[in-house]
């Protein structure tokens, strides 16, 4: 972020919140690494390579994206590879224009289209939005609620800390998108390092 960016009062309670918070799990890392190199695959017309299981082409539904989904999560347990798994079938379903009945082939066909059109880490930015946004509000959404006067007021709460996460991830990614960098395990590490500074402030 600007070294003149305005600290909001959302923020600053998001850190107040996140202090004593589990810091974000190494998994982040390896599944940010496989969901790219999964990317660069759709491209490429090669959608099941770097699975590691094969994927049921005649089911339809969330079953295929749920699979796709396990597939990808990379080191994970506990909460953490629910976060992950949660993030990931919303970043599918983000990129099917939340269409719920696409067999297998039509949600590849889908995904290289959405691949295709965007920027270069459109993906990989949108996976980490979801991911930072659904981290945060598990450790923090009680929070909130507690300290809202009302369910409206908790729900523009978390609205604005969504906000929060997406300006976050995208000012970490920016650098890497300018320098047009490759996200091999150094990089990815540093900016998922990035992002939880930023978020707890540090």
């Amino acid at each position: 972020m600007s070294r003149f960016h305005v600290v909001s009062p959302a923020e600053v309670r998001l850190r107040r919140f996140l202090k004593e918070k589990p810091r974000i799990g190494p998994s982040l890392v390896f599944t940010l690494l496989r969901v790219s190199e999964w990317a660069k695959s759709i491209q490429a017309g090669e959608a099941e390579n770097p699975l590691r299981r094969k994927l049921t082409h005649s089911a339809t539904g969330s079953e295929p994206i749920q699979q796709i989904a396990e597939n990808l999560i990379e080191r994970a347990s506990g909460i953490e590879r629910d976060l992950l798994l949660k993030s990931i079938q919303e970043l599918l379903f983000y990129c099917v224009d939340f269409e719920t009945n696409l067999n297998l082939e039509q949600i590849k066909t889908r995904l290289k289209g959405f691949l295709d059109q965007e920027k270069r880490f459109a993906f990989q930015q949108q996976f980490l939005c979801f991911y930072v946004f659904n981290y945060v509000s598990f450790y923090t959404s009680e929070s909130f609620r507690a300290m809202s006067s009302t369910p409206q007021v908790f729900e523009q709460e978390m609205e604005q800390v969504e906000k929060i996460c997406e300006r976050t991830v995208a000012s970490a990614l920016e650098p890497y998108e300018q320098a047009e960098s490759v996200l091999d395990p150094t990089a990815a590490e540093e900016l998922i390092q990035k992002i939880e500074q930023r978020l707890r402030g540090e």
